[in-house]
């Protein structure tokens, strides 16, 4: 037992719920955050969420699956263990957090099991792991730092911190730290912590050495509002022609590299290389490319060093490629896809690649969309150009009605668009400098698409890759009815060093 009085350690049966992607430390501070609500103890409100839950799409019937048990320490241990046993964990977690909102929605643990949803689900920049040993050693925090305290530590010059109520808790400005608008920044919630765990009127809790500790492995101490403490790991996989591409059997050079980049965004630096491979041919990219991946031991091992921080894969393909469904490429040797791991989008290669393309129009409209305010929801910024054959020709103009305009929606899949609509979309990247475009994989209405991204709630277009990602997750099984494709091109991942000579340029 713990000094809170709940086991520290999970049977061998509940350790298998788990999912893959949490760390250890979720299980048991879910648990204790879940016994902390006031009416937990009641098997009567336990089988109401239960019930409130199995209402929930992305957790459907779960009450089904979770065996009434009266001992309350044992239920909410089932009902953890269905969660992450569930397709999709993180969204089951998200239900449950819903239904509680629901029952107990003013309940003084309601702010904490939100902040650690919002931990384990959101791309915050911190390790998950050290973020949940944070949350449960600031719980045990007696008595608890007031809001004039707390309001003393805040950073400034950090955008959504005014919304704040003026009493607002601990887990509440911890929770808004962490969700914000833009790119993850660990910058702020760690100037903050750091001020908190050297704030004088809290040094004798016996909570905050380990506090400190542990914020020193992320370098809280040395953090500014400002700073970058973590980084994003850019894996760029590249496929050139090599032959004519009308050919019946048009074959490719893979290249690839991988890089580090600021969760703050801006310019990133190349870490690594793979070495050439013999070109491959349209029919062998998912299977050879994959095969080629899997043998890249140093990227395997910079993935594992990341300690599970943030990945994005990026396929740099020519136009007549666009459509190729890059997310099933498997370099595992289980033969798990890519897309159901990590955020897998497209680029275009002529973009990328080319020295000539004015770069401007592409750099402006990418501003625009980091600078975004918060009033509008992030799906609403999509739009939908008139794309039949015979309006294909006015999209440069609709585009220069909308300057800042950073993502477009095609209404049939790219490799169904007739070939004056594909020139207009090609024309919309070069010139117009579109830096992201969302189409269907299969046919069907555009309207779904929509809906299918609204269930994931993307806080801001910059949220995109990760909100296509967990739509994967979510819908794997029907990937070929519901699958997204996205073209996600940022104007400061660019390496013009990757055009040197290379085997099979002439």
């Amino acid at each position: 037992m713990n000094a809170r009085g709940y086991d520290e350690e999970w049977s061998a049966e509940e350790r298998r719920g788990r999912p893959g992607g949490w760390p250890e430390e979720a299980d048991r501070l879910l648990c204790e955050i879940l016994l902390d609500f006031e009416n937990m103890p009641r098997l009567h409100f336990r089988l109401e969420v239960l019930a409130e839950m199995g209402r929930s799409p992305h957790s459907l019937r779960i009450n089904q699956y979770v065996d009434e048990l009266t001992e309350p320490r044992a239920h909410v241990r089932k009902i953890l263990r269905a969660i992450g046993s569930w397709r999709d964990p993180l969204a089951a977690l998200g239900s449950l957090c819903a239904a509680l909102d629901i029952e107990a929605g003013y309940d003084g643990a309601m702010p904490w099991l939100e902040l650690t949803e919002r931990a384990l689900s959101v791309d915050t920049g911190l390790p998950a792991g050290i973020l949940l040993r944070v949350i449960r050693l600031l719980r045990e925090l007696t008595p608890p730092p007031g809001p004039e305290q707390l309001r003393r530590h805040l950073p400034d010059g950090v955008s959504g911190l005014a919304l704040l109520p003026p009493r607002a808790s601990l887990p509440e400005i911890l929770r808004r730290l962490l969700d914000r608008r833009g790119p993850a920044d660990p910058a702020p919630v760690l100037h903050f912590l750091h001020g908190l765990s050297t704030d004088p009127a809290l040094a004798e809790q016996p909570v905050v050495p380990a506090l400190q500790a542990l914020l020193g492995r992320v370098g809280a101490g040395r953090a500014t509002a400002g700073e970058a403490l973590a980084s994003r790991l850019i894996v760029q996989i590249r496929l050139d022609p090599e032959t004519p591409e009308h050919l019946d059997r048009t074959r490719y050079l893979l290249r690839a590299s991988y890089y580090r980049q600021p969760l703050t965004g801006g310019p990133f630096r190349r870490v690594d290389t793979l070495a050439d491979t013999e070109p491959l041919a349209k029919d062998e990219l998912v299977t050879e490319g994959s095969a080629r991946l899997a043998g890249w031991t140093g990227l395997a091992r910079a993935m594992q060093a990341g300690g599970g921080g943030p990945v994005r894969i990026e396929f740099l393909l020519p136009t007549s490629l666009l459509g190729h469904r890059a997310e099933l490429w498997a370099p595992s040797r289980y033969g798990q896809r890519l897309g159901h791991h990590h955020p897998v989008v497209v680029r275009s290669l002529e973009r990328y690649a080319d020295p000539w393309v004015n770069r401007e129009p592409w750099r402006e409209r990418w501003r625009h969309m980091l600078a975004e305010s918060m009033e509008c929801d992030a799906v609403d910024r999509i739009e939908w150009p008139p794309l039949t054959p015979e309006q294909a020709a006015g999209l440069s103009g609709w585009l220069a009605g909308r300057p800042t305009l950073a993502c477009m929606a095609l209404d049939r899949p790219y490799d169904e668009l007739a070939p004056r609509v594909r020139a207009a979309v090609f024309d919309a990247i070069m010139f117009g400098g579109i830096p992201a475009i969302l189409w269907r994989r299969g046919a069907g209405d555009p309207a779904e698409l929509v809906k299918a991204l609204r269930e994931h709630s993307p806080s801001s277009l910059v949220h995109l890759p990760e909100a296509v990602h967990q739509h994967r997750r979510l819908n794997r099984a029907e990937e070929e009815r519901d699958g997204i494709a996205l073209l996600w091109d940022d104007p400061d991942c660019v390496d013009p060093d990757q055009d040197a000579p290379f085997a099979g340029m002439a």
